[in-house]
């Protein structure tokens, strides 16, 4: 049976990708990670044939190792070099736009990431292991505008699923919407209403109407009214209405805080 940790390089799957990557001259190594990326987020279906939780986790810490705030991360990747376990996998800075491009992958594999554990003391270390990531990650982003640290800040809440009361209107619905959405990028639409209970999904049913995205929130109510696994739409009829290969969900988000920026915070300093 394989190892399978907590930490960003406890796995098999982790160790392999390391491997892989240290075969890549350090030049090739951003572009190597970037593809890599970029095929969760438009292909979240090969998640467990293509690509792994473990190995994604694994791939956004040797980023965050490279940034402000990585020590730790880059720390362990030192540990294992010096007992042999693995080749230099250290990026070349500048990280360009690789960091938010991470920070999307590592937040699409978050449920697989972190459901399953079979301890309270894993579940604990799993969750502050992607705790740590997404803070560096968060403030390691180059120049970052604001609204990507409102989609940031959404999305942490999401993964919590511990929205604040008296946010503003914008960030609340899309929190909502975050936590469904990346359980069904992650995982699957059938996934998503598993992992969620029905009033955080009518809520992210809601918040796709506020976005505008309303052939995504009839979809996704007909999935919750679904009466068996069966019927429950397909996966990729979802992921082409809140994706689509272009972000439509970004582009919503985008478009909804310039026409109202009060409801996202902007503008009000």
């Amino acid at each position: 049976m394989g190892t399978f940790g907590t930490g960003p390089f406890s796995s098999d799957g982790a160790m392999d990708f390391l491997g892989e990557l240290a075969g890549h001259p350090p030049a090739e190594r951003q572009a190597v990670l970037r593809s890599t990326f970029l095929l969760v987020k438009e292909s979240p279906d090969l998640l467990w044939r293509e690509f792994f939780p473990d190995e994604i986790v694994a791939a956004a810490a040797v980023v965050a190792a490279a940034l402000p705030g990585g020590q730790q991360f880059d720390e362990e990747l030192a540990r294992l070099e010096d007992r042999d376990l693995i080749s230099d996998v250290r990026l070349v800075p500048p990280l360009r736009d690789l960091v938010g491009h991470t920070r999307e992958a590592l937040l699409s594999v978050a449920d697989p990431w972190l459901q399953g554990w079979t301890t309270e003391t894993a579940d604990a270390e799993a969750r502050d292991t992607f705790a740590a990531l997404s803070q560096v990650l968060i403030h390691g982003c180059d120049s970052p505008d604001d609204l990507d640290l409102i989609w940031d800040e959404a999305n942490d809440y999401g993964i919590t699923g511990e929205v604040p009361e008296g946010i503003p209107p914008g960030i609340e619905h899309l929190a909502h919407l975050m936590g469904v959405y990346n359980s069904a990028m992650g995982g699957g639409l059938y996934f998503a209403l598993e992992a969620n209970e029905p009033s955080s999904v009518r809520r992210a049913i809601i918040a796709l109407r506020y976005f505008r995205l309303t052939e995504a929130a009839t979809l996704l109510d007909e999935a919750l009214n679904s009466e068996s696994p069966d019927s429950v739409p397909a996966d990729a009829d979802f992921y082409a209405l809140v994706n689509g290969g272009t972000d439509l969900l970004g582009k919503a988000f985008r478009a909804k805080a310039v026409e109202y920026p009060a409801d996202f915070k902007r503008g009000l300093e």
